[in-house]
């Protein structure tokens, strides 16, 4: 997170290489964001039109709970990679209108795509259009970003400082994304899971009157690994924002959100191979990691609307 608080990346080497390597590795991560999103959705409309209804000629909706797991997904990708990007676009030398432009566009129509699925799903396949041309202009406008960033740092060309209003709207295009972050998850949960014990260890112990299997190992740690990892990176940057704040008990906060995220992680774990008794805890820490996350993203939200995050002025 160095960058955030950093005048000039250039002036300090190691940070000056990892940004470059970030930008390079961006790059391959946009080019191949294409590919990936026409494999899985289409950039048509029939294509996509069979994913969410499976067949035109007798549409049949896909699962809601598969919907808004790749909105969970997604928005997670989608929200980490602009953040970044943005507070090294912001060095460029560029006109403050630019800049607003290019980063406000791509916020807003990361977002467009991302409610589209729902559009699409609850109200009319027409918002299939909606959501291509959301994706295409989300990847064009990053792309110029990713571009002109490659030209600041891979050539002799000089950095400006941020502009602090700037960074105002990038911190507050984060905090406030952790708001629809949070609502996805916690109806991801009630679909997959339930909000009761009983549905919870179903889940993971499976149940025989319904020919529903336990989770396996594999299974469990397929899940279990890599969200674990994005959720602790998701909360370090949320908690570092929150550092800067008058926040009281900022540590304890920490250890609250963080912990509940390991809990919220390994409860499953747990269930399957030490009792079903444990779904309390699932369920429990579950509710606390998503309480906190709301509460530390409030406490940023209303920091930067009274101009006082200390943050926002070092950056």
């Amino acid at each position: 997170m160095r960058f955030f608080i950093s005048p000039s990346i250039k002036r300090n080497p190691p940070l000056h290489v990892a940004v470059v390597l970030f930008l390079i590795s961006g790059a391959v991560f946009w080019a191949v964001s294409w590919f990936l999103y026409g494999a899985k959705y289409g950039l048509t409309y029939e294509r996509m039109f069979t994913y969410f209804f499976t067949d035109p000629m007798y549409p049949e909706r896909i699962p809601l709970s598969q919907v808004l797991e790749d909105m969970h997904v997604n928005f997670f990708i989608f929200i980490m990679f602009l953040l970044v990007l943005s507070s090294i676009f912001l060095h460029k030398s560029t006109g403050e209108k630019v800049k607003y432009t290019l980063i406000a566009g791509s916020f807003l129509s990361g977002i467009s795509e991302f409610f589209s699925s729902l559009l699409i799903y609850f109200l009319s396949p027409l918002f299939i259009y909606l959501k291509i041309a959301s994706f295409v202009t989300f990847q064009l406008l990053t792309g110029v970003m990713l571009f002109l960033s490659l030209k600041l740092y891979a050539t002799k060309e000089k950095e400006a400082p941020p502009e602090r209003t700037i960074l105002y709207a990038v911190v507050f295009m984060f905090t406030s994304s952790v708001f629809i972050f949070v609502v996805v998850n916690f109806f991801l949960f009630l679909m997959k899971l339930g909000i009761t014990p009983e549905s919870v260890a179903k889940y993971y112990l499976g149940d025989p009157s319904a020919f529903m299997k336990p989770k396996s190992l594999e299974g469990i740690l397929e899940v279990l690994v890599p969200h674990t990892a994005a959720m602790l990176l998701y909360l370090f940057t949320l908690i570092h924002f929150s550092f800067f704040t008058n926040l009281r008990r900022k540590v304890l906060w920490s250890v609250i959100a963080v912990s509940s995220a390991v809990l919220d992680n390994f409860s499953g774990l747990m269930i399957r191979y030490l009792g079903p008794e444990l779904s309390y805890l699932k369920i429990a820490s579950f509710l606390v990691l998503e309480s906190s996350m709301v509460y530390l993203s409030a406490v940023v939200l209303v920091s930067l609307i009274r101009h006082r995050a200390k943050a926002i002025v070092l950056l």
